[in-house]
């Protein structure tokens, strides 16, 4: 028996090497997009006929964070502390991509006179990072990218933080009442987010309505919300769950067989959901494990990184540009997480850990 919560409640397991194989999905998906087209498609979408690597990239993302989150609230059990710390993983990064994008993206590409780039209201909205993570607005600069194969926006992935945010606040609400204290109960929470899934809620208005499930985010043929659900399910129940590559193998020539058929997209699901448990649980995989979580800084940069080479090299096919991409994008993760993300959670687990005796070391531990 290999149960997730063995996972779970331990380091031994492999959840940094899904996240940095999810950001490089996502990377390489976009790469496909930006450059010129020059006859390739992504081979995953060509082969699944729905979704591309970067969409399965992201759905990794949710389905790891919707376990890994509720995991960080049952054990604290803190309103408080589970704010300080999401905020500390979210808001540092960006802060610090909003500053790169203004002063150092900006003003090596855009197309207008310095001094009217930096008149322009539209060049400080950027420095808002409230209305990136919360209310979806992506970052955009006068002059910069207009001509784009995809144009004008600087770092697309940015949308799907407030989703994040979101789901955040499903589990801190759940978590406040008591629901995430018991499988029952965090079943009951994730069925209260996909609730609030289905119910489409317009901010700053505050406008609510039912979702239109006609209409999937471009390039995806479904959300990203439902697997943090998802996540979150897996933990309240994570005793019952075993993970081994029998199963792993079992779903995937259950998906082969019937990929033609009505069931084809709802069954590589089942099997994508299971393949990422596994990997993020098997001892085989453990080498791997990176030691510094780059994934973030990748997530966020890569497509900053691609722009500007797609700006540069329009004519470069999607693997050369990439090539190209890869090692400045990896320098630019690096330089984020040891120069803003690592020691601002440091720092925050250290200040929570001072307040909170006990528990607090717990927290400051993980």
């Amino acid at each position: 028996m290999n149960p997730l919560s063995h996972a779970l409640s331990r380091k031994g397991n492999n959840f940094d090497l899904v996240r940095l194989l999810a950001a490089i999905a996502v990377v390489y998906g976009h790469s496909y997009i930006l450059q010129a087209p020059d006859g390739a498609t992504d081979w995953v979408e060509r082969a699944l006929g729905f979704d591309g690597l970067g969409a399965l990239g992201v759905y990794a993302f949710f389905l790891l964070s919707g376990m890994l989150v509720t995991a960080s609230f049952d054990r604290q059990r803190s309103v408080a502390r589970f704010a300080a710390l999401r905020i500390a993983r979210l808001w540092p990064a960006v802060a610090l991509g909003s500053l790169v994008t203004v002063f150092i993206i900006g003003p090596l590409f855009t197309t207008l006179p310095l001094r009217e780039y930096f008149a322009d209201g539209m060049t400080w909205a950027n420095l808002d990072n409230f209305s990136t993570i919360v209310l979806k607005a992506g970052w955009a600069l006068p002059g910069v990218f207009e001509h784009n194969r995809f144009p004008v926006d600087i770092c697309a992935p940015l949308w799907t933080l407030p989703l994040e945010v979101r789901c955040y606040l499903i589990v801190m609400l759940t978590g406040f009442v008591g629901l995430l204290s018991s499988p029952r109960g965090i079943a009951l929470a994730a069925l209260l987010g996909c609730a609030a899934f289905v119910l489409r809620v317009h901010v700053p208005h505050l406008e609510i309505g039912l979702r239109d499930f006609s209409e999937t985010p471009g390039g995806y043929s479904f959300w990203p919300e439902p697997f943090f659900m998802l996540g979150m399910l897996l933990y309240g129940w994570r005793e019952r769950i075993d993970i081994n590559g029998l199963t792993a193998l079992a779903f995937t020539m259950v998906f082969l067989v019937f990929r033609d058929t009505a069931g084809g997209q709802p069954l590589f699901y089942l099997a994508f959901v299971y393949g990422v448990l596994w990997v993020g649980t098997t001892p085989l995989l453990r080498r791997f494990v990176p030691r510094h979580d780059y994934s973030y800084g990748i997530y966020l940069y890569g497509f900053m990184v691609q722009q500007c080479i797609a700006n540069l090299a329009p004519q470069w096919s999607h693997v050369t540009a990439l090539l190209v991409a890869a090692p400045c994008i990896l320098a630019c993760a690096a330089l984020s997480w040891h120069g803003v993300e690592r020691p601002v959670l440091k720092w925050c687990r250290a200040r929570l850990a001072r307040r909170s005796g006990p528990l607090g070391a717990e927290v400051a531990a993980r």
